[in-house]
């Protein structure tokens, strides 16, 4: 029904640095496109809450984005840091921030740039899982690290990839990412290690919002050939599996509090 979307010569796979270097050259952040309507609590607002209960002193925030999250913060802290591989949505960051704020431009995969025990608690919010290891380096003796990650079978790979096939990938088999979660948990040296599954619904409202999704941080030649060759598609399958709401998709988060040593 649908075309494969990443055997297009423009698809750029979502995450990687050259993806968020064209999202950031569109549009200087990170910032969902399409309309999403939350039943209940959503999992992002479970984070923020168990942040604000926690958060103090010096800070670090891993994948900070174009640092819309981490600015909220800055009442509550002594300073707060952002670290991120994108440079455009550093700068973005950078014009908006507080005095007590600053942005840090480099990947996880490299290290932090930061002294050892220097901050107090460091999070992130879907952002990367390669820093374990130099988060329990950074974060003072008993400080807190608290990791948020979308979870395996997730919305986009469950409902959305069995009807848009193509368009969204399909549910994965096991669970990958809670196994390389857990690989990497296991050679951080972190300590009292918690972790919760968190759960939430979320209504797509119109095709117009698939569509959005689908090409999110792609280019415009891309956007062109989805409108072109498969708009129709998607409107005939959202219009088969939508109640007035839209459609359903569930969505799957891991959250994981624990201390450097």
């Amino acid at each position: 029904m649908f075309p494969e979307l990443t055997k297009h010569p423009e698809y750029l796979k979502e995450q990687t640095l050259d993806w968020c270097n064209q999202l950031a050259a569109q549009t200087g952040k990170y910032e969902y496109t399409w309309n999403s309507i939350f039943e209940g609590q959503t999992a992002e607002n479970i984070l923020t809450e168990k942040l604000s209960s926690l958060l103090h002193g010096k800070v670090l925030e891993v994948g900070c984005g174009h640092g819309e999250y981490t600015v909220q913060w800055a009442d509550m802290a002594e300073e707060i840091v952002g670290y991120d591989m994108t440079e455009g949505f550093i700068e973005t960051a950078n014009r908006n921030r507080k005095s007590n704020v600053r942005y840090e431009l480099g990947r996880t995969h490299d290290g932090l740039p930061f002294p050892d025990d220097y901050f107090d608690i460091a999070y992130t919010k879907k952002g990367p899982t390669s820093w374990y290891e130099e988060g329990n380096r950074v974060v003072r003796p008993g400080g807190t690290l608290l990791l948020f990650h979308p979870g395996d079978a997730n919305g986009k790979g469950a409902e959305l990839g069995t009807y848009f096939p193509g368009l969204f990938g399909p549910l994965s088999v096991g669970t990958p990412i809670l196994d390389k979660i857990q690989e990497r948990l296991e050679t951080s040296g972190l300590t009292n290690i918690e972790m919760s599954v968190l759960k939430e619904t979320v209504w797509i409202p119109t095709p117009e919002d698939v569509l959005e999704m689908v090409c999110f941080g792609q280019s415009d030649g891309f956007r062109k050939f989805v409108i072109h060759e498969c708009y129709n598609w998607i409107v005939s399958q959202f219009d088969k599996h939508s109640s007035e709401k839209g459609i359903k998709t569930t969505g799957f988060y891991y959250l994981i509090q624990a201390n450097a040593s």
